[in-house]
């Protein structure tokens, strides 16, 4: 009796083991529409390919695809002749199956389904634009509803606005132009000296938090340092409310000069999860300045931490064809939260940010942290380009 017990008990543990992978499975179903920009008519019959780390899928738009499920976004382009590229981007979320693996498969389980991209879900149902790049997120998700997706640019070939140079600065430099051209052959030399003075300007001026526009997005990459399995996000900017700005439908709100007021929703992974109250930087860097955070977490897991800062040095970072210098700051300390049903751990925590004061924002993010039994987790997050 007592080895039927035994066998019942591991039995028990192989099935429960992954009870997303079981009651969620490895695949899920994407249905996909694309429709006109203008008027937003549905043009059915576009050639739609969907890509993640586990494969790509194919699909007329119209239909619906078999996806594998993955902790990576959803890349989706839709192509039809005559047509602009429809593109998209889903992001991925953790689904309940996770929830309720940690409970009744513990953190075996949940490492299980982490791996096998059971525990997480795209936007069941996405709608792309031709002409657009759009990015979808399933919290906005109702009971497998559309999801129209939040603007981010312009898929239409055109001459590329990426220096954020100022309306009134080509003006000038096509009278400065003009006069040159005019004096005596002795000065025409002299507007070798405008390339070399142009590329210093945008860095400090343009792309400060209160210079970006209704519409801009700051597109960062996301990599899990353990797998190099990397993924794109995007902090797209919907409106600016007097001193404040919205990104992503509110899940993000920053002041002004890029310090953070609120995060609902880790699209960053531990940048956002992790967050101290007003971000992983500040204004009055100086070297060697220390200083301690003591904080819950407002979103994710909404873990306790402890952690010492320290200011580091400085390092250059190329952000789209633009030299930056960013200032380093240590985190090292401890982040308190739950393994499983259990009770609350103290687990290590490090991170490192790069900020960048001239343009009130963090370049580069890199983390990690230990937890009981399922290991490592490691990653970077740093900023490409700002897409206007």
């Amino acid at each position: 009796m007592r080895r039927w017990g035994t066998v019942v008990m591991l039995f028990t543990a192989f099935t429960m083991g992954g009870c997303a992978s079981v009651t969620q499975g490895t695949e899920q179903s994407v249905k996909v529409e694309t429709v006109s920009d203008a008027g937003g008519a549905t043009i059915p019959g576009a050639e739609c390919e969907l890509q993640n780390d586990k494969g790509s899928f194919f699909v007329r738009s119209g239909e619906s695809a078999l996806v594998r499920r993955s902790g990576s976004n959803l890349s989706i382009k839709c192509v039809l002749g005559g047509q602009p590229p429809a593109v998209g981007q889903a992001v991925s979320r953790a689904n309940a199956g996770l929830a309720g693996n940690v409970l009744i498969g513990g953190v075996i389980g949940a490492a299980v389904d982490v791996g096998t991209g059971a525990a997480y879900t795209y936007p069941t149902w996405i709608q792309l634009v031709f002409g657009h790049e759009r990015m979808y997120d399933r919290s906005g998700n109702r009971d497998d509803g559309l999801v129209a997706g939040t603007f981010v640019r312009a898929t239409i070939s055109g001459p590329p606005v990426r220096t954020a140079i100022p309306a009134e600065r080509p003006a000038q430099n096509a009278v400065q132009q003009t006069v040159d051209v005019q004096q005596a052959p002795a000065k025409v030399p002299m507007p070798a000296a405008t390339p070399v003075q142009m590329p210093a300007m945008p860095v400090a001026q343009i792309t400060t938090g209160a210079a970006l526009r209704r519409g801009d997005a700051l597109e960062y990459v996301l990599v899990d340092r353990l797998t190099g399995t990397g993924s794109t996000v995007l902090y797209h900017l919907d409106r600016i409310e007097s001193d404040r700005l919205i990104f992503n439908q509110g899940s993000r709100v920053e002041s002004l000069d890029g310090k953070v007021l609120s995060v609902s929703s880790p699209l960053g992974g531990l940048f956002d999860s992790s967050s101290p109250p007003g971000g992983w930087g500040r204004k009055d860097l100086r070297p060697g300045m220390r200083w301690r955070e003591d904080y819950t977490a407002s979103n994710g897991e909404k873990a306790r931490y402890e952690l010492d800062a320290t200011v580091a040095g400085e390092s250059t970072f190329d952000v789209d064809g633009t030299t930056l210098m960013a200032t380093k700051i240590t985190y090292k300390g401890w982040m308190y939260a739950a393994v499983g049903v259990g009770p609350t751990q103290a687990l290590p925590f490090e991170a490192t940010a790069f900020y960048a004061q001239d343009i009130g924002r963090v370049v580069k993010f890199e983390a990690q942290y230990r937890r009981v039994s399922i290991g490592l987790a490691s990653e970077s997050l740093e900023l490409k380009r700002i897409l206007r």
